[in-house]
Order: C-alpha cells, then sequence, then structure tokens
C-alpha cells in the first residue's frame, strides 16, 4: 500500500470511529500525524487496509488502549534544543525575575512525562540557588495523558522500551550538576525532593479544558504541530490570553505562529522561536 496515499472513505471511517470509541478528537489533528500513527499500529498486525484495522479495533479492548497511547504520545528530553535552554536561563527568566517581586508563574503545556518541566525547574534552581528558587518559582505542568503525568508525578526515570539510562545521561550532558538534581542508582535517575517541589503536575486538556491565565512564561514546544491550522490559530490566541502582558512563549523550533497571534506577539528571538506577548492596543 501507498503510505502518501490515504483512501478517503476508509480513512474516514476510522478517524470518526476513533473518535467516537476512544472520545479522541481525531478531526483537530492533521492527517498526516494520523496517518502515520494508524500505519504503526496496522504494521504490527500486517493489515493493509484501514477499514481492515477499524473492523479489529472495535472489537479489541487491549488495542483500542495501545492506540489511545500511540496518538497521545509525545517525545521528550530533558533539555530538548539545550540553546533553548541557555538561552531562558542567562537572558529570559533574568529579565523576568528583575521585572516581577512577585512568585513568577511558569507553564509547561504538553508536558509528557515531566522532563520539560523538571528541565525548567533545575535551570531556575542553577540560576536562584536551592534556597531562593522556591520562594520564586512555581511550575505547572499539564497534560491529557494521565499515565504520562503518574510518571512526572513520581519523578523517577528508568529503562524502558524506547529510552534508554545512557539516553538520560545523554540528555544531562549540558548539565554539568546532574548529580545534584538526581539520587542516580543503576537504572533509575529519581529526581531529588527540592527539584520535585517547585513543580505540580495537572490533567488538562489544551482543546476542551478550562482556561488558565496569569502566567509570566508559558513552554509549548513540538505540541502544537500535531494539530489542525484552525485549532493552531485557536490555541496560540488561548496562550496570549494565558500570560501576563510582556509574558514569554517559547515554541518548538520547527513551529510557527499562525493567525492572529502573529498580531499580537513580537518576535523576541526567532532562532530559539522565543515571542513576548503584547497589548492588543498598542497598534498592529
Amino acid at each position: 500500500m501507498n503510505k502518501d496515499v490515504i483512501p478517503d472513505k476508509d480513512f474516514e471511517e476510522l478517524k470518526t470511529g476513533v473518535k467516537q470509541l476512544l472520545g479522541f478528537n481525531t478531526f483537530q489533528y492533521k492527517d498526516s500525524y494520523l496517518g502515520r500513527r494508524f500505519h504503526a499500529r496496522m504494521r504490527s498486525y500486517r493489515l493493509d487496509s484501514y477499514h481492515a484495522y477499524w473492523e479489529l479495533l472495535r472489537e479489541d479492548e487491549n488495542e483500542q488502549e495501545r492506540l489511545r497511547q500511540d496518538l497521545t504520545i509525545n517525545v521528550t528530553e530533558f533539555f530538548r534544543d539545550h540553546t533553548v535552554y541557555t538561552t531562558f536561563q542567562q537572558d529570559v527568566l533574568p529579565k523576568v525575575l528583575q521585572t516581577n517581586e512577585g512568585k513568577i508563574r511558569i507553564w509547561s503545556a504538553g508536558s509528557s512525562d515531566g522532563k520539560e518541566a523538571y528541565s525548567i525547574a533545575m535551570i531556575a534552581t542553577d540560576l536562584l540557588g536551592e534556597s531562593e528558587v522556591k520562594s520564586r518559582i512555581d511550575i505547572v505542568g499539564t497534560d491529557i495523558d494521565k499515565e504520562c503525568l503518574d510518571r512526572a508525578a513520581s519523578g523517577v526515570y528508568e529503562s524502558r522500551p524506547g529510552i534508554t539510562q545512557t539516553d538520560i545521561r545523554q540528555q544531562l550532558r549540558f548539565l554539568p550538576t546532574s548529580q545534584t538534581y538526581f539520587d542516580i542508582e543503576d537504572d533509575t535517575f529519581r529526581v531529588k525532593p527540592f527539584i520535585k517541589n517547585l513543580v505540580r503536575f495537572e490533567h488538562h486538556d489544551l482543546i476542551s479544558g478550562p482556561k488558565k491565565r496569569h502566567f509570566d512564561v508559558i513552554f509549548c514546544r513540538n505540541v502544537v504541530i500535531y494539530f489542525n491550522r484552525a485549532l493552531q490559530e485557536t490555541l496560540y490566541m488561548d496562550f496570549y490570553q494565558a500570560l501576563k502582558e510582556n509574558g514569554y512563549f517559547i515554541m518548538g523550533k520547527t513551529e510557527t505562529l499562525v493567525g492572529q497571534a502573529r498580531e499580537f506577539f513580537t518576535s523576541y528571538n526567532s532562532s530559539e522561536r522565543i515571542f513576548i506577548k503584547r497589548s492588543k492596543s498598542s497598534g498592529t
């Protein structure tokens, strides 16, 4: 089967069925993304049609759960695109701290298993020190996947399919003091309690969940790229509304602002995809 050609009728049948069966709104995601996920599952059964996979899926509860996990999975690393974190530590966070006397609120949206949120916490601790960081920094990580949130809240990272301890050590190479932030034993990395205490994890649906407000910084990296353009436009404006005046929005390196948000965010660092919220009344 040519993977680049999507049989409309069968593909739409599968999308509709998955939405009804799993409660996962397939129509808000790009067809190319869904096609890749469906094909990965179809290969497991050597199926060559979307219709055949749908026939299997609606009868097999175990496969329903596997597909649900595949559809919500995010590639996640500590300090992914490390230059973003360097810029955040050396430039963005010091400016936010300087212009705000109270606690700085940071949102890791689509935080998956917590590596991004904990990376932010380590950066903030490196900058402020353990004694001051708790009084100045509040981080919330949100995700729609409850299993990912459970892993995040545990703060324990160990070998499992797709990630080894060599992978984690490689991710931490940009943090010379990683031993300070983890208890490392054999194949297990445990985030130290003072880092865990900087982060709260919450179940939240970016699409249909309650709107969040009053953040100084929002990280949403490599999440929105999977959604269709109409939903991207909505979410970028949701992030605009969630930020305080002059707050910072940090997106993925391959993502681009679309829609009305382009008028209301000012580019702060184009190479690192960092933007500043500006007032709607400041002119466009």
